[in-house]
C-alpha cells in the first residue's frame, strides 16, 4: 500500500462519523482569514462566536491551518457568520467581526483571536467591546463603532446566515473542503489538526 493510501485510509477510519458529502457549493463570500482565493485547497467554515466547538476548532485546528497551510498559499481559509439563535450575544459578535473586516486581514485576525479566547466572558455578560479592545487599538475601535451603523453590515450577516441555510447548515461548526470548485468533504463538528493535516497532506502536491 502506498503512503498515500495508508493516509486516506488512517482518515477515512478516523473521520467516518463526521463526514459526509456536500451538497451545494457555497457562493463567493465571508472572510479570508489567510491565502489567496487562487489557493490549490479552500475551506469555507460556517462558525458561531459563542459555540465551544467553534472556538475549538478556530484556536486548536484553524489557526494552525493559518500557520502551515495558508501561509504558504496552500489552503485558503473563509469563515462565514453563521449566529445561531440559542446563543445570545453570537449574532452581535458577528455584526463586529464583519464590521472589524473592513479594517483589514490584520484587525480581523486579532478580533477573532480575542473573541474566541475570552468567549466565556462576553457569553457571559455581553460586553464584546472589552473583548474587541484588548485587540485594536482605541483609534480602530472608534472606527468599528461608526461602520456598525452601516445597514450594510447587518444585510451582510444576513446573506451569510441564509448562504448557510442554503447549504444545509445544523449546527456549528460546519466547514467545507473545495478543490477548485470541487467539494472535497463536508465535515460537521469538532476535528483534531493530525487529522484535517493527513487528509490535507494527501490531496496538496
Amino acid at each position: 500500500m502506498s503512503i498515500h493510501a495508508f493516509a486516506r485510509a488512517i482518515f477515512a477510519v478516523l473521520l467516518a462519523a463526521t463526514f459526509s458529502l456536500p451538497v451545494q457549493s457555497a457562493e463567493a463570500s465571508g472572510q479570508i482569514l489567510g491565502g489567496a482565493p487562487d489557493a490549490p485547497i479552500r475551506i469555507e467554515v460556517f462558525s458561531d462566536f459563542q459555540c465551544p466547538s467553534c472556538r475549538g476548532l478556530y484556536l486548536d485546528v484553524m489557526r494552525r491551518v493559518l500557520s502551515d497551510y495558508s501561509s504558504q498559499n496552500k489552503v485558503c481559509v473563509v469563515y462565514h457568520e453563521f449566529p445561531l439563535q440559542i446563543h445570545r450575544y453570537s449574532r452581535e459578535a458577528a455584526l463586529y467581526a464583519e464590521a472589524v473586516s473592513r479594517l483589514g486581514r490584520q484587525q480581523l485576525l486579532k478580533v477573532y483571536d480575542s473573541l474566541f479566547m475570552d468567549q466565556a466572558q462576553w457569553g457571559e455578560d455581553g460586553k464584546l467591546e472589552v473583548s474587541i479592545s484588548k485587540a485594536i487599538s482605541l483609534a480602530d475601535l472608534e472606527k468599528v463603532k461608526k461602520i456598525m451603523q452601516d445597514p450594510g453590515i447587518n444585510a451582510t450577516v444576513e446573506k451569510e446566515i441564509r448562504l448557510g441555510m442554503q447549504n444545509q447548515i445544523e449546527s456549528t461548526p460546519t466547514f467545507f473542503i473545495y478543490s477548485g470548485q470541487k467539494q472535497l468533504q463536508k465535515v460537521v463538528g469538532l476535528l483534531s489538526y493530525v487529522s484535517l493535516k493527513t487528509y490535507l497532506n494527501t490531496i496538496i502536491k
